[in-house]
Formats: structure tokens, C-alpha cells, sequence
């Protein structure tokens, strides 16, 4: 088969690095008043998710440490839902996998799978928070705020939806899903209210990244502030959000998937796929096939997502751990997601295969980027049919000459640099 050739680009987005992440978290922790609320001796927990976010372990160091000045005991908590497989283990697995170790963070990490209720919202839902969370005297809620994968509203992935399924464990994440990705936008700040009343939430540090995955903001939220000034941090962290330079594409070829990059693995924001009954898929990005060649070691087996790929390769359906997939996939009720694509020997049969199936268009002739991953997209290939239009746009710089896709002697792809 002739491969269509490959060009390298670069999208020049915005630099909006903080100079001094640690001081900021200081500046906004003394700013935001939780010194009032946080008493000696008392022991407070700081969250800590399965998200790969920049620079975490340096912030939840400066939350802990500035703690420490308060003369109570920090403790970092698991966070994360059904996610590790909803055990300790698991979870435990994934927070020294993301560098969140005792030894770095300067404070004890607890994990735990176990869960009580703190009440039930209008609907009849009951609510649940984890037992470590329930143990603590005070709480400092820490994340990052960014769209959502499988819905949109006034609060996404950020504060509100630590507190409502981060905080409630396998069973909390499992009840908040259970109504359907329509239902979430208003469950889930029915429910991080309901938990506020119940356990001492003194404050929240919101993190926002810009498209080259750095720490860009840090913000200090009181509770009372969290709808309000949360829907404003989600506003900017979307203008922020890092974007496929076309809206139309044959094949997108995504080297490696992992909930390290995305709850999903693919960022459906990027890939325009949802892949949820009962959900609309995205008119834009229209991407006609996708294929996904690798799971990331950091994602430790959960492949869900790998249902949001049209084809998939041997090596990454051997590194899926399914039953940690599956307690994801089913906790989130989107089947879907889960669904092992077509699935071939290696990366050139993967590739040769989708651009086989679009029938008509000539495999050389085809619209296809390569890329990294969903969240890394300043460099990237694209085939040498998106010329004319990449060239015409002012925020893409093309920096290679045409060349044939190169695969190594196991027919893998090369990576992007």
C-alpha cells in the first residue's frame, strides 16, 4: 500500500507558565482565608486524583506544608472513585505511579475503598464519601479544572466533582453515574453541596494548565465560592484547551491512550467522539477513523476509551488489566467506551487497515494526523493533503519536508520526537 507521506508542524499555542507555581499556591492559601478554619492538632486531608496533573506533587507539598505552619497534621487522601480498580491497592498503585509518595509530598498518603452515606438528594440518590475522607477534622479539596469527557455544564472535571465522586469512592462514583451522562451537570453540584454540609471542606485549590500542559493558574476557592467561581476558571480553561488544527480528518493515528492524559484515555474534546447512548456525538472535530497503538505503563491496564478507536493494535489489547477496566467502564455506565476496536498484529497493519476502510479515498490521498497523545498537540505530522489548508493557517508552522511514515522492525510506528 502507498502510505500517504507525512509532514512535521507545530502549533505555536500560547505559552502561560507561571514563574513560581509553588509561591503562588502559598500567595493564594494566606490570601483565601483557610488559616481561620484549620485549628492545631487537627488532622487535614488534601486531595490526591489519578490525573497526571503538572507539578502536582510540588503543590500538594506547598498545601502540606503550609498546614504544617498551622501546627495541624496534612495527610494526602485518595480521591478518585472506582478508579485503581476501586481498591486501596490500586489506588495506591496509581498515586506512586503519579509521584505521590509520603517521601515527596511531605505528608502521610491514605487510601481506602471503603465508604459511608452522608445523605440522599432530592432524586433519591444516596450520597457516599470514603471513610478516610470521613476521618478528617478539615479538607482541602486539590484540582485541576478542565472540560469534561462525557458532559458539559457549569462544572465539569474540577473542584465540585472531586468532592462529589472523588471523595464518594467506588460506590459514590458508581451512584453519581448511574442516572447518565445528561444528569451529571446537575447531580454533581447537588451533591458536592450535600457533602460540604456534612464534612468540613475549609477550602479548594483549582489548578489550570494551558495547552503546553503547564501550571498556568492556581486559584484558592472558599466552599461558598465553588459554583460561582468555578464556572468562570472552567470558561478560561477551555479557551485554553489544546486543538487538532482541522476539523475534518480521515484518520487520526494517536500513539498511546492512558487516563494519565484523559479520564478517558482520548480526550473526546479532541477527537470529537462521545461514544455515550443517548448522547449526541460532536459535529466538529469530524474524524472519519481512529486508530490508538499503545496503553501507557502510568494508566497500569485501564484501557477505557479504547471503545472511542476504530482500530487498535495486539500490544496495547495484551497490557489491558480488565477487571480494572471494566469496574471503570461499568461505574461510568458508558459500555461503549470500553469496546476493544478492531484490533491488528502491529502499527503499519493497524494504519494500512483504517485508511483501507474509507473506501473511495485513495490511502495516499487521505487527511491524517499523527499525534502523541490527546493533551500533548504542539508537534505533530500531517499528511501531506492538509497542506494547502495548514499553510493558510496562521497558527500552524510547518516545519518538516514530506517523507515517507517510517515503522521499525517489528512494524511499529516511530514516534514523534
Amino acid at each position: 500500500m502507498h502510505l500517504p507521506q507525512m509532514v512535521d508542524i507545530k502549533q505555536p499555542f500560547p505559552v502561560q507558565r507561571l514563574d513560581d507555581v509553588t509561591g503562588a499556591v502559598r500567595n493564594e492559601l494566606q490570601r483565601s482565608g483557610p488559616a481561620d478554619k484549620i485549628k492545631p492538632g487537627q488532622k487535614v486531608g488534601i486531595t490526591a486524583g489519578s490525573r497526571g496533573i503538572t507539578n502536582i506533587t510540588a503543590i500538594l507539598r506547598e498545601v502540606a506544608s503550609f498546614i504544617k505552619s498551622l501546627n495541624a497534621e496534612p495527610v494526602c487522601i485518595a480521591a478518585m472513585g472506582s478508579h485503581g480498580g476501586g481498591t486501596a491497592r490500586g489506588q495506591r498503585e496509581i498515586l506512586n505511579a503519579l509521584g505521590i509518595t509520603e517521601k515527596n509530598v511531605g505528608a502521610p498518603v491514605q487510601t481506602g475503598a471503603e465508604f459511608r452515606q452522608v445523605g440522599t438528594l432530592e432524586q433519591g440518590l444516596p450520597v457516599y464519601v470514603s471513610e478516610i475522607a470521613g476521618q478528617c477534622d478539615a479538607l482541602v479539596v486539590v484540582n485541576r479544572i478542565k472540560p469534561h469527557t462525557a458532559f458539559h455544564g457549569p462544572a465539569e472535571s474540577g473542584l465540585q466533582k472531586m468532592i462529589a465522586l472523588g471523595l464518594g469512592g467506588p460506590e459514590g462514583a458508581r451512584i453519581m453515574h448511574k442516572s447518565g451522562a445528561a444528569e451529571l451537570p446537575r447531580i454533581i453540584p447537588a451533591a458536592a453541596r450535600l457533602i460540604m454540609d456534612n464534612l468540613p471542606v475549609v477550602t479548594g485549590l483549582a489548578i489550570l494548565e494551558d495547552a503546553h500542559k503547564n501550571t498556568m493558574q492556581v486559584t484558592a476557592l472558599a466552599p461558598e465560592q465553588f459554583i460561582t467561581e468555578e464556572e468562570k476558571l472552567l470558561a478560561k480553561a477551555r479557551e485554553a484547551l489544546p486543538r487538532l488544527p482541522v476539523e475534518q480528518l480521515d484518520l487520526l493515528v494517536v500513539e498511546k491512550m492512558g487516563k494519565n492524559y484523559s479520564g478517558t484515555g482520548m480526550d473526546s474534546n479532541v477527537i470529537g467522539r462521545m461514544r455515550i447512548m443517548g448522547i449526541p456525538e460532536p459535529e466538529r472535530p469530524s474524524i472519519k477513523r481512529v486508530a490508538v497503538l499503545d496503553l501507557t505503563d502510568e494508566t497500569h491496564g485501564n484501557a477505557n476509551g479504547v471503545g472511542l478507536a476504530d482500530f487498535t493494535t495486539r500490544r496495547l489489547a495484551e497490557k489491558i488489566d480488565w477487571p480494572k477496566t471494566i469496574k471503570n467502564v461499568v461505574t461510568s455506565t458508558f459500555v461503549m467506551r470500553g469496546m476493544l476496536p478492531v484490533t491488528l498484529p502491529d502499527d503499519r497493519a493497524a494504519i494500512e487497515t483504517a485508511l483501507q476502510s474509507l473506501g473511495i479515498t485513495r490511502p495516499d490521498e487521505a487527511r491524517v494526523i499523527h499525534i502523541k497523545n490527546t493533551l500533548q498537540l504542539t508537534g505533530m505530522r500531517v499528511s501531506t493533503a492538509l497542506l494547502t489548508e495548514l499553510r493558510e493557517n496562521e497558527s500552524v508552522e510547518v516545519t518538516g519536508r514530506p517523507r515517507e511514515m517510517e515503522f521499525d522492525w517489528r512494524g511499529n510506528l516511530v514516534p514523534l520526537p
